[in-house]
């Protein structure tokens, strides 16, 4: 990938400005994944992600059975009242 790029030297020292900011900004924002190596918040933010899209999936789990409570009120509501169900 990088050796396609192709950049002017104002340009690629704009660059290279933006990208240590960048940088020192990974580095600090999230302390889950801050980390001075490289590597290890590649590795960091892996983990974070992988924690984070196992916790969608349980929240995702909790939704169907809410559902199901919500439809069965809906129903028991209706026939308890006359078929008027909760507003």
């Amino acid at each position: 990938m990088t050796e396609n790029v192709v950049l002017a030297p104002p340009e690629a020292l704009e660059l290279a400005k933006h990208l240590d900011e960048w940088a020192k900004w990974r580095q600090t924002h999230d302390r889950t994944t801050a980390d001075m190596d490289w590597d290890q918040f590649i590795s960091k933010s892996r983990e974070k992600a992988q924690w984070q899209a196992g916790l969608a999936t349980e929240i995702d789990h909790w939704e169907s059975p809410h559902a199901i409570q919500l439809a069965l009120t809906d129903n028991l509501m209706g026939t308890a009242h006359g078929g008027h169900t909760r507003q």
